[in-house]
């Protein structure tokens, strides 16, 4: 049983890690059930501006939502939703609802459900260009098969998110990206509330190598056949020392090797392909929408 718990709880902060990166990066981050084409009711397909911010996204409104699901040996369902989306001298503020649902498919056991809620803030520095973003006090819910989990977490990088604010062209190399991250979880055993364990991460690390832009095409997706352009580099991500109550634990970093298929006429990346140890993983948006921000509200 402590096997097990141990595993389903250090997948559940490798999904933070990741979150912070998945397409919210992290987005992160960042669950679908349509397999049919979604139009992006409310939000104008047009493509992006040379040099254009993230905050100008034509997604980046108050209750927009994606939907993501994933295959292979980590099947994942992932829901982001945007609320109180805010401009600001230097960039854009937003709430960032996550919900995802991720698990080990050798284990056979339901998958660990993870609640994030971020107050994020995007910096576009005039003097770099890099975008900054940072998220404070996030609060974590999750829960696995033999425990549930409550804490905070947070995660601060620079570089590209999204792509939404690059030019893009074919054969062109894109600066790398990097996130600093940290989590604090006290662990419950289900259906109780006394405290049983703590677990934090205090220096998590997504980084993100050069990223090459391969040819303009036609694939493809969930959402319908679209034009996209494959973005290809390496991702290593690490949790750090992981200290699960008084023992700390040398996890192994994980070294992926992605290909993102961003869409300039929706301004995203509408499918990840991602390879390791010659396995491959694809995670598809099978959803991107605009909800009424006041019917949603609370929800």
């Amino acid at each position: 049983m402590k096997t097990a718990l141990m595993s389903c709880l250090c997948f559940s902060l490798l999904a933070v890690a990741n979150g912070a990166h998945s397409q919210a990066s992290e987005p992160a981050a960042q669950a679908a059930q349509s397999t049919d084409a979604v139009p992006v009711a409310g939000i104008s397909p047009v493509p992006m501006p040379a040099g254009a911010a993230l905050c100008d996204a034509p997604w980046f409104r108050s209750g927009s939502r994606v939907q993501m699901e994933g295959d292979g040996e980590m099947p994942m369902s992932i829901t982001m939703t945007l609320r109180d989306v805010m401009r600001t001298a230097r960039g854009c503020s937003a709430q960032l609802e996550v919900r995802s649902k991720s698990a080990l498919s050798a284990l056979m056991g339901p998958p660990v459900v993870m609640d994030q809620v971020h107050e994020i803030n995007i910096d576009r520095s005039s003097a770099t260009m890099r975008t900054r973003i940072d998220s404070r006090n996030a609060v974590i819910n999750a829960r696995a098969r033999y425990a549930r989990m409550f804490g905070e977490a947070s995660f601060t990088g620079s570089g590209v998110f999204n792509y939404a604010g690059v030019e893009i062209k074919e054969g062109a190399m894109l600066e790398g990206e990097t996130f600093q991250s940290s989590v604090s979880l006290k662990i419950y055993p289900l259906g109780a509330d006394e405290v049983v364990g703590t677990m934090q991460a205090l220096h998590a690390s997504i980084i993100v190598g050069s990223r090459t832009v391969g040819r303009r095409q036609m694939i493809n997706t969930v959402m319908g056949r679209k034009e996209c352009m494959p973005i290809t580099y390496e991702k290593r991500t690490s949790l750090g020392p992981l200290m699960v109550g008084d023992e700390i634990l040398q996890l192994e970093p994980s070294v992926l090797h992605v290909t993102d298929w961003y869409c300039p006429m929706e301004a995203f990346v509408l499918r990840t392909e991602v390879r390791q140890n010659n396995k491959v993983q694809r995670v598809d948006v099978t959803s991107l929408e605009m909800l009424d921000p006041e019917a949603t509200a609370g929800r």
